[in-house]
């Protein structure tokens, strides 16, 4: 048993890569439907060291299990993306176990962390071949109630608090730390189960995980969401209150929801940016990630689900935020290898330069210039960054450097001591 603390949530300095998107089963990294040769885990293998010297540290790999499902509605068409498993074999369309393992022995000597995505509530029951809990049956949530909300009719639901269902998710991700050597976990779905089912997993590992988030996103009140029967309809609180009862980090959807609007002057709300140091340690802020944004390669449109994109006129000046202020950045794999946002790189070694963690202290200058301006501290409490977005902020003077520039859009300083 892990006897760790329970609160897995980095060094506070942390940049994650989600190393995939939605479309990659299809196109293994080519942008076409052309395959490559390679898996997914190989050709993120052959690029690791690239990605170490990006100034990411922690890679954020898809669900590992195997998923040979199929599906196609509304113009649209997948499966296979790891979200509908059918059981615990982790010889995905990702690539092997072996491949997996190999893959995280490489990042490990790099430095870098391997944290992988986890579907606890939801799977294939029409394809299970291994694993199999007679359906419908005790195991299977159906029409009555798990642990937390439903996966769209639940009809596909798991019962985390069915010793049987518990204890064999326990042997899986003790599978995955022990033989594959993962450092932690993005948590999917986390409004359909407990969050003291994840405490309790984090604690059954034997291992110590690093590094864990979960995915806390609903658009509407579910009544057996258990955040909402305890905190009401107030998404901000639920989502602080999934973080603090989970010992997780939680992803910033508060400031995901300003960043869509597009205004700078709004990007100081979030989570990131809240007067209390402990909230701004538990968010982790993103632009976009495989749900809400486009995909490389598209039959005819674009898509690669695209529920909740970033307006693309805005995309480098939401990375210039999240990347100079407070929060663990997570950032989207096609923003900066397919799609070229080579500023990402620039500003994540200046963040590292600049010692901005994600519980930094930060000074509000916006109310004086519009849009969003800043100085931030490095973890000694000491300015150490200042950034101007969309603002007539102009440079805290002297002792300062201008580093990083987008004409029209974003420059960041730094201190020259």
């Amino acid at each position: 048993m892990n006897t760790n603390p329970q609160i897995t949530r980095g060094n506070g300095k942390d940049i994650i890569l989600q190393a995939f998107h939605w479309n990659l089963v299809k196109t293994r990294g080519t942008g076409t439907l052309h395959q490559s040769p390679k898996s997914w885990y190989q050709i993120l293998h052959d690029r690791s060291e690239e990605i170490a010297k990006s100034g990411f540290t922690i890679l954020y790999l898809p669900p590992p299990w195997i998923d040979d499902s199929e599906w196609e509605g509304n113009g649209k068409h997948g499966g296979g993306e790891g979200y509908f498993w059918r059981d615990f074999d982790l010889n995905s369309r990702y690539g092997t176990k072996e491949e997996l393992t190999s893959l995280i022995r490489k990042l490990h000597s790099l430095g870098l962390k391997a944290i992988v995505d986890i579907v606890l509530n939801h799977r294939d029951r029409f394809r299970m071949k291994n694993d199999v809990w007679t359906y419908p049956g005790p195991a299977w949530r159906v029409s009555g109630s798990d642990t937390g909300g439903a996966f769209f009719d639940g009809s596909c639901d798991l019962k985390l608090d069915r010793p049987e269902v518990y204890s064999r998710f326990k042997q899986a991700l003790n599978e995955l730390t022990n033989d594959c050597g993962v450092d932690g976990w993005r948590w999917d779905f986390v409004w359909g189960y407990h969050p003291k089912d994840v405490m309790n997993l984090i604690k059954d590992t034997t291992a110590i995980e690093y590094f864990s988030v979960g995915e806390y996103w609903q658009a509407a009140s579910i009544k057996d969401d258990p955040m909402f029967q305890r905190y009401g309809n107030n998404e901000r609180s639920r989502i602080l209150g999934w973080a603090e009862e989970s010992g997780c980090a939680v992803f910033d959807m508060i400031l995901k929801k300003e960043i869509n609007s597009a205004n700078s002057t709004n990007l100081k709300y979030g989570l990131n940016l809240s007067p209390n140091r402990k909230e701004r340690e538990l968010a982790v802020t993103l632009v976009d990630n495989h749900d809400t944004g486009a995909s490389p390669y598209s039959p005819s449109n674009g898509w690669g689900q695209k529920v909740w994109e970033c307006p693309s006129h805005f995309k480098s000046k939401a990375y210039c935020f999240v990347l100079t202020t407070p929060g663990t950045p997570c950032i989207y794999w096609p923003d900066y290898f397919d799609w070229g946002l080579t500023e990402i790189e620039d500003l994540a070694l200046l963040r590292k330069k600049a010692g901005i963690t994600a519980g930094s202290e930060w000074e509000d200058l916006s109310s004086n210039y519009g849009g969003f301006a800043g100085i931030v501290s490095n973890e000694q409490g000491n300015p150490s960054l200042a950034v101007s977005i969309d603002s007539s902020f102009e440079g805290p003077g002297a002792g300062w450097t201008k580093a990083l520039e987008k004409k029209g859009e974003w420059t960041v300083w730094i201190t020259n001591s």
